[in-house]
């Protein structure tokens, strides 16, 4: 597995050295809900509007469902479905508006030092298309620390930090995994106890072909969501 990381980290330095980059500016607007329904299981939603020219032409939208189980309190399970239109956008634009089905697999671990929260997993996407069926594998690795905290202890304001990196693995590859990657930073900000926004910052490289580079700079506005239905029901029960 080491190894397969270095090879993954080396090409990614030959790509970016040696290939023509079309430096690009995007905004992704999105919001996505987790509600904890028993112990073990949750309803995990997304939609993504996400825009060229900073605002100014389409660039992707997507629509999620999914569920996750809690099999440990520290490992989760999770799988869903993804409506995807893409649009034609930027230097290396696609050919015309489609449409994917994506359906996803993933599992994540949780750690926490002192008080930084470290999550990794994999996520594995069948990306359905109306001529063939892709498959590609995401290796995730993230952060989340407070860095002001009220007298009570509840964060204000909290740094996240991500990285993303995608791998095709089916015949479409052509021997060459590595497709892209993210790198994400934001300051994140707690509305209320269900509620926090999160602004930031995500450098997309993706490798089209050889000599089909984007690097596109993103803001990134994030809306989060979490309700905890079994206090709503111990609450019920109460009354």
């Amino acid at each position: 597995m080491m190894k397969k990381m270095l090879a993954v980290v080396f090409l990614f330095i030959v790509f970016k050295s040696n290939a023509q980059k079309a430096d690009q500016f995007n905004s992704w607007w999105y919001y996505s809900g987790k509600y904890q329904l028993t112990e073990k299981f949750n309803i995990e939603t997304l939609y993504s509007w996400s825009r060229h020219n900073l605002v100014k032409n389409w660039q992707q939208s997507k629509l999620r469902l999914g569920t996750s189980y809690n099999y440990l309190k520290n490992i989760s399970f999770g799988a869903g479905y993804e409506w995807v239109v893409l649009f034609p956008y930027g230097a290396h634009p696609v050919p015309k508006k489609r449409i994917e089905h994506r359906i996803y697999e993933y599992f994540t671990i949780k750690n926490k030092i002192k008080k930084v929260s470290v999550n990794y997993g994999m996520l594995l996407e069948q990306r359905i298309m109306k001529d063939k069926t892709r498959h590609r594998l995401r290796l995730v690795f993230s952060t989340k620390t407070p860095i002001i905290c009220s007298k009570e202890g509840k964060t204000i304001i909290g740094l996240s930090f991500s990285n993303q990196v995608f791998l095709d693995v089916d015949k479409y590859a052509n021997n060459k995994n590595f497709s892209q990657n993210r790198i994400y930073g934001a300051v994140d900000i707690p509305l209320n106890s269900a509620l926090a926004l999160s602004i930031g910052y995500m450098n997309q490289y993706i490798i089209i072909k050889e000599n089909r580079i984007e690097n596109n700079h993103t803001l990134m506005i994030k809306l989060s969501h979490k309700i905890d239905f079994r206090k709503k029901k111990k609450q019920f029960s109460l009354l």
